[in-house]
């Protein structure tokens, strides 16, 4: 509740409740600052040990489970098997660790672009695709896969 201590207009708690689309940008937005944020902190951290590829395949572990829990209680609100969600987050999500990886890549080595604005750049392009996919794949409606 508020500090004045009074709620959010009962209009707005609706347009929450009811609107996927919502609920996805919003929690993506947060699930992409938290990615960027996790990559950034151990390309910080650890490119003096790491190369930066590395370093992307360990946030992306980090930042894939995060973001699971996210879009599945808040975004998708599903009931379906955890652990065949979960499984299946990680399948899509490997088609965004393969695009990242490649973008991130040929931004740094021909571009010339440094990792950590390569890195923002390609993550603005992946988070389009990844609704759709999560949508009809991953949280599907029906039968566990």
């Amino acid at each position: 509740m508020p500090e004045n201590g009074k709620s959010p207009p009962a209009n707005l708690k609706l347009f929450w409740q009811n609107s996927l689309k919502f609920r996805y940008l919003a929690i993506g937005a947060w699930n992409t600052l938290a990615g960027y944020a996790i990559f950034a902190g151990l390309y910080l951290a650890l490119s003096k040990y790491i190369g930066y590829m590395v370093i992307a395949v360990l946030s992306h572990m980090i930042a894939v489970t995060q973001s699971f829990a996210t879009q599945r209680w808040i975004v998708f609100r599903s009931a379906g098997n955890v652990w065949a969600e979960y499984m299946r987050f990680h399948i899509a999500h490997l088609g965004s660790l393969a695009m990242g990886l490649v973008g991130l890549s040929l931004a740094v080595e021909i571009l010339s672009i440094p990792p950590l604005i390569a890195q923002a750049m390609i993550t603005a392009l992946i988070v389009i695709a990844s609704y759709f996919i999560h949508q009809h794949f991953t949280f599907r409606k029906g039968k566990d896969v």
